[in-house]
């Protein structure tokens, strides 16, 4: 097995490949870290709207940016709400990168990382829920329910502990510190393919020999 096939589905960073022509986010390949993290099975995602980024919690903004960044191969990282196999909602850091294998040949990676509930900021209000009590606010005023939820949720996001700030952004540098190490032996592999470094073997030198590798070459029911 090739050393870039083996770096992705054997990473313990749970990592994909996004397809860059879908209309929706699709992707084309996810490791074993990726199925244990989500709980969704690879044939549950490849190839159709990842239902990752589908859910009444998920912005749609928020997609749309990613889905900006896919179409002109831009480098982004966003934090936002998905949904596991079991449609429990969870805060994830999201990066997707472009990689570039050979000249006009570009791969998308996404790496996934899903942050702890104590670390994470609270679940945003769906549509349906804002649209249900906007309608009877206006209609009956706020119940009492529905107050104190507010009022919570109000209270709960003025009283954030500084101390927990300070973990969550330690850990975002954490595990971005993580993802650059794994892109650091992702150029090595790529400089090494290119004879761009002392002691590259012959067969090495050959760039279209990354085109052969089995993970980025095309699946048969793509395009």
């Amino acid at each position: 097995m090739n050393l870039l096939g083996s770096l992705l589905r054997y990473s313990s960073l749970p990592l994909s490949l996004i397809n860059p022509e879908a209309e929706e986010l699709e992707l084309s390949f996810v490791n074993p870290a990726f199925e244990k993290a989500t709980g969704y099975r690879a044939e549950d995602v490849l190839d159709r709207p990842c239902p990752l980024f589908d859910g009444p919690a998920v912005k749609q903004n928020t997609i749309s940016e990613l889905k900006i960044a896919r179409d002109r191969c831009k480098r982004i990282s966003r934090t936002l709400w998905n949904y596991d196999a079991s449609g429990r909602p969870f805060e994830c850091l999201t990066y997707i990168d472009p990689i570039t294998v050979t000249p006009g040949v570009i791969v998308l990676l996404g790496c996934h990382f899903m942050l702890s509930p104590e670390l994470s900021s609270p679940p945003p209000l769906t549509q349906t829920e804002d649209e249900g009590v906007a309608d009877r606010v206006s209609a009956h005023g706020p119940t009492d329910r529905e107050s104190e939820r507010a009022a919570e949720l109000h209270d709960l996001e003025n009283q954030k502990d500084e101390l927990l700030d300070y973990a969550r952004k330690a850990l975002l540098r954490c595990l971005e510190m993580r993802r650059n190490t794994l892109y650091s032996r992702i150029d090595l592999y790529f400089n090494r393919r290119r004879g761009n470094l002392l002691g590259a073997e012959p067969q090495d030198v050959d760039a279209a020999a990354m085109a052969r590798d089995p993970l980025l070459g095309q699946r048969e029911n793509q395009a």
